[in-house]
């Protein structure tokens, strides 16, 4: 028996160890709600930062949770407070105001539940809930004490303030009475965001009240950005979100900041989860005092010592709880409410107060209302436009000074040969082309985005297409092997211009008309905020038709200009031979097209886009006519302008003189003899044709005609002359050359049988 109770003792002791085990093991996984982003190093941080030190402090093994920006949507908020639940969260942490209804449903629903709820609100809900306790985060004695500081260093005589909306008055009012206390005729302007943390709009929001005047804000906001813009304005910031901003800002920034360490508060109520000590219907009032999360930090080097010794006299006084000087002020009267005694409303009417104080006598507030950020529209830089304006006005001025040369040196060998009609409209497409780059890069709007279309693609169009006219015609006269007659003149030659133009015409045409070419303003391109937009130019799906269409049509041009400068590398006379600039140009082109094209369809910003094209169709222009132009110049000075004079050919065969001279050797036995005879120089007259593409009326043209005829039946009896006497002396076909007054074609192909040198009068060109 004794045995039996021996056991049963040892049995009972063992429970009630065991108990006393389960009872201080029972874990605690906290939940925490916030109303931003923990990043914002202010009250979200704060709170996040007591959750992780808490749990190394108590040396929590279940880890806790968080959740971010609930303050965004509803639909989020209740969602974390479902997740949280089912994560076996058994603390949960409700530290936004926004969240406070949210709080109390879900500790309604879970009241029976072993979970334990810290909602921040200022008063007891109604409803029976003993598991939740409150956090009533008061930080008016805080606010007031900014407000003082800031109205004893105030330069302006402005302060103001800067909180979501009017539903938070206590905040802002504080601090007015604060700065009142410190100078009496102090101005208060105060604005609304509309939330709780806003960095876009909370920074602009202050910068409205800086250019009216403030130089110190204080704020209710969840972040710095009131207090950056305070300090980009060149004055002190205050540390309104309860982390010590000098640590981030510096102290050379930063006047004085107030801090909240809710470490203890977490802990605190922590430690009643695991030990099962929860004390019911619990509320927690923040305060100054050792305990009551609240305190300041240091001042900044900057604030003067008595300014100091004012402010710190001034929060010792604000520990006591029965001063409330925020709730005390003849002002409330103003608004509706009514004084007791000691000249105060009472806590509940302070706190649920939503109306701004008017001011009095001495000072007064200025309340701007709830700020809305401006639509800013952002333009190209003005850099970017300046330099595309000035480089392309440079051209332009350069493309005339070339258009004068022209036309004084118009008759100039050099210029003579290239066809100063033909070289003119080269230069006033390279001048549009250039304007064009001009209204590219201003605003886009529907007159701008139509004209840079039709200037860059107009201009292109009659640069290339002048260009291949006229080293066609080269082509047409100089690689006509079998002598056939050919009379092209300019005029011939204008309307295959303007139909390459025509072309070009139409499909602008078809793009404007059916693809809508327009400005649109948009909104989220390139680094825009949201807040921010800018024009773009559109069109249609039928427009992006017309534009590959039209991208396809100058690649033809860029085609047929290489093969053409391919064709024409062979004539022997410098002054017709325009290969090298021809091909050096297309290549150029070409090359910027493969980094224009792929820009146009790549997501890059659109100011870049403008920038790369500018720059190319600049660039490609200019190196173009100084190709074209610059060597024609050169030569000129180098050798001089040489007015109505003759020039040599070069040494080197046209394809139909070596055709035709391999026929004749093959016909004749005694080449050698031939090649020494061909030693003799030809002289041409000064009455002698250039070559049959210069006139440009109806009888030059008939004489042209008939002098190709008369020159191909005195060749043709030369061939058979000189097929019936091989010994014959050279000396009579060169007779026959000056007596018919033969084309500068035959006189190379001649002179290519003969190796001599020839010199070809310029008159007609």
């Amino acid at each position: 028996m004794k045995y039996i109770n021996f056991i049963s003792i040892i049995f009972f002791l063992l429970v009630l160890f065991s108990n006393s085990i389960f009872v201080k093991s029972k874990q605690c996984k906290i939940a925490v709600l916030l109303s931003g982003d923990f990043s914002d190093l202010g009250y979200n941080y704060q709170f996040n930062e007591a959750r992780v030190k808490t749990e190394s402090i108590l040396k929590l093994t279940e880890f806790s949770l968080y959740y971010k920006n609930l303050d965004e949507s509803e639909e989020q908020s209740e969602a974390a407070f479902k997740d949280a639940i089912v994560q076996g969260a058994n603390l949960i942490v409700v530290a936004s105001s926004g969240q406070t209804a949210m709080g109390l449903k879900y500790a309604k629903l879970y009241k029976d539940s072993d979970i334990y709820w810290i909602i921040k609100t200022s008063a007891r809900p109604t409803d029976d809930l003993p598991k939740v306790a409150v956090l009533d985060f008061n930080t008016d004695r805080a606010h007031f004490t900014l407000g003082y500081f800031a109205g004893k260093m105030s330069k302006t005589g402005v302060v103001g303030f800067v909180s979501p909306g009017e539903y938070i008055a206590s905040n802002g009012n504080a601090f007015y009475l604060g700065a009142k206390e410190a100078r009496p005729n102090i101005t208060f302007v105060t604005t609304f965001t509309g939330s709780w943390f806003n960095p876009e709009v909370a920074y602009k929001a202050a910068q409205m009240l800086i250019s009216n005047g403030a130089d110190f804000l204080g704020m209710s906001q969840d972040d710095m950005s009131v207090q950056k813009a305070v300090i980009d304005s060149g004055s002190l910031g205050l540390g309104v979100t309860g982390y010590p901003t000098r640590l981030v800002y510096g102290s050379a920034n930063i006047g004085l900041s107030y801090i909240t360490d809710w470490t203890e508060v977490f802990v605190k109520y922590a430690s009643h989860v695991i030990n099962n000590t929860w004390p019911a219907y619990d509320y927690y009032k923040t305060s100054l005092n050792p305990g009551g999360s609240l305190l300041f930090d240091e001042y900044s080097y900057l604030v003067p010592q008595e300014i100091r010794d004012l402010v710190d006299a001034e929060i010792n006084i604000l520990k006591n709880e029965s001063f409330t000087p925020f709730r005390c002020s003849p002002m409330y009267v103003d608004i509706g409410y009514k004084l007791d005694v000691n000249g105060c409303i009472s806590y509940s009417d302070f706190e649920q107060n939503q109306q701004v104080l008017k001011g009095d006598k001495l000072s007064k507030t200025i309340n701007f209302g709830t700020y809305t950020i401006p639509i800013e529209f952002v333009d190209y830089s003005s850099s970017m436009k300046l330099g595309i304006t000035v480089t392309s006005s440079v051209c332009i001025f350069l493309c005339i000074i070339s258009i004068i040369i022209v036309l004084v040196y118009r008759t100039a060998r050099i210029i003579k040969s290239a066809s100063p009609a033909f070289l003119f409209l080269i230069l006033m497409g390279c001048i549009i082309i250039f304007i064009g780059c001009i209204i590219f890069s201003q605003s886009p709007n529907e007159g701008t985005c139509r004209a840079r279309v039709w200037l860059l693609s107009v201009g292109y169009t009659i640069f290339l297409g002048s260009l291949l006219v006229k080293n066609w015609r080269i082509w047409l006269l100089f690689d006509n092997p079998k002598l056939k007659k050919r009379s092209i003149t300019n005029w011939k030659l204008y309307p295959w211009v303007a139909g390459i133009l025509a072309v070009d015409v139409l499909i602008l045409a078809f793009w404007q008309g059916l693809g809508n070419i327009r400005a649109e303003s948009r909104i989220g391109i390139d680094s825009l905020t949201k807040y921010q937009y800018a024009n773009v130019c559109s069109s249609d799906d039928q427009g992006s038709i017309a534009l590959y269409i039209l991208l396809v049509f100058h690649g033809i041009k860029l085609l047929v200009a290489c093969f053409i400068s391919f064709k024409i590398k062979v004539v022997d006379i410098d002054e017709f031979n325009e290969s090298k600039p021809i091909a050096s140009s297309v290549y150029i082109i070409t090359f910027c097209l493969f980094i224009v094209i792929p820009l146009m369809v790549s997501p890059q910003s659109v100011a870049s886009q403008v920038t790369t094209i500018c720059v190319c169709a600049i660039v490609t222009t200019l190196i173009s006519i100084s190709l074209l132009f610059g060597s024609k110049f050169y030569k000129m000075i180098t050798q001089g302008v040489g007015l109505n004079q003759t020039f040599a050919s070069s040494s080197k065969s046209s394809s139909f003189s070596q055709s035709l001279e391999k026929k004749k050797t093959g016909e004749e036995d005694d080449s050698e003899s031939s090649e020494e005879n061909g030693k003799k120089a030809i002289i041409v007259t000064q009455q002698s044709v250039l070559a049959h593409f210069s006139s440009d009326t109806e009888d030059d043209v008939e004489n042209e005609a008939q002098q190709i005829d008369d020159e191909k039946e005195e060749k043709e009896e030369k061939e058979e002359k000189e097929n019936n006497d091989e010994n014959n002396d050279i000396t009579p076909l060169e007779e026959n050359i000056e007596k018919n007054n033969v084309s500068v074609v035959q006189s190379k192909r001649l002179s290519n049988q003969l190796n001599g040198e020839v010199e070809i009068d310029s008159n007609n060109v």
